[in-house]
């Protein structure tokens, strides 16, 4: 009886980890932007410590709107147990903005192979921002999220996400964005997570 107990406390206890993340960003044209993605657990969907690569096409309609189409591998990082061929299509719309702060709308499609296994996931985030200060040299811009995923393997939310952090600009094509992440899954393992995460992006 005590270590069932035991067990079930540990599986209700946040993991705790860090989401190390590389943005490369290059805008050929004025409505064409190219964005490569590599990270480290970042929106992680296995049990295991997950690396990622991924590469993105954008239509670009800023500050109203942009649609992203693009292709995301998966696979845990010491072994081969969790991998997933990931295809992507999203729209990102403002939604409502002011002099101080703006609220956009992100709704992403992904069509996933995980091991061997195809399914479809619908998810939804509400992204609300403070403008970046001008041209002060880091010009903050703090920001909180909140996402729902739909997956069709589970045909019901299973998983919520929201995220608490602010971007600032470094230096001439540099920037970061520091956050800190909650994850809650329903249906998979780990059950809560909780991340620091650090996206360093370059801009072109």
């Amino acid at each position: 009886m005590m270590t069932a107990t035991t067990r079930i406390v540990a599986a209700q206890k946040p993991t705790n980890q860090f989401w190390p993340e590389l943005d490369v960003y290059w805008t050929p044209a004025e409505h064409q932007r190219t964005f490569l993605e590599i990270s480290s657990s970042a929106d992680q969907d296995g049990p295991k410590r997950e690396d990622s690569i991924g590469l993105y096409q954008d239509y670009l309609r800023l500050p109203a709107a942009y649609f992203r189409g693009g292709f995301r591998y998966t696979r845990s990082a010491n072994d081969n147990s969790y991998r997933e061929y990931r295809i992507v299509g999203e729209a990102t719309f403002e939604t409502w903005a002011n002099g101080l702060l703006r609220l956009v709308n992100r709704s992403r499609l992904e069509i996933r192979d995980v091991n061997d296994a195809w399914s479809y996931r619908i998810r939804d985030r509400l992204h609300l921002q403070r403008h970046a200060a001008g041209p002060a040299r880091l010009a903050l811009a703090p920001y909180v999220t909140f996402e729902a995923y739909d997956g069709s393997q589970y045909r019901t939310i299973a998983k919520l996400g929201g995220r608490v952090g602010s971007e600032a600009r470094i230096y001439g094509p540099a920037s970061v964005d520091l956050y800190i992440a909650r994850q809650n899954n329903s249906r998979t393992t780990p059950k809560y997570v909780n991340a620091l995460g650090l996206t360093v992006k370059l801009t072109y």
